[in-house]
């Protein structure tokens, strides 16, 4: 069994630029390390993130997740069972998208969601597009 969750938060605008870079590779070795995949997108002051994996990881990272200070105004958009991972096919199993070539990737995971009539694909839909656009 496996599990994703998916949410959007706001960056503390405190954090300096080192921060952020740490922050995005630590994420990346952790979730490495635990074997989840998902991505990470930063966009002006929105964090984007999709985590998917074993459900006792997911729940657990998750709960840390909501506590970080580095963040905050987190709305979720997906926490449910899935029956295949969408990220494996990202270079490591947990990817930090850094250009805006990298999110067309996240296309197949906003397909899914639309074609499930998820209740929130309308602003996960929004966000997506906000991400990709250059305002």
């Amino acid at each position: 069994m496996l599990k994703t969750i998916c949410y959007t938060s706001e960056v503390n605008s405190s954090l300096k630029l080192m921060e952020l870079e740490a922050l995005f590779n630590q994420t990346q070795s952790k979730n490495n390390i635990h074997n989840i995949n998902g991505v990470l997108v930063k966009r002006n002051n929105l964090f984007f993130q999709v985590i998917e994996g074993n459900p006792i990881i997911i729940d657990t990272l998750y709960e840390q997740i909501k506590k970080d200070s580095r963040h905050s105004n987190i709305i979720e958009f997906l926490n449910k069972p899935i029956t295949k991972l969408s990220f494996k096919s990202f270079k490591i199993g947990y990817s930090v998208v850094k250009d805006i070539d990298a999110l067309y990737s996240l296309q197949s995971y906003v397909l899914e969601l639309e074609k499930n009539n998820n209740k929130n694909s309308a602003l996960f839909l929004q966000i997506i597009e906000d991400l990709l656009s250059d305002k």
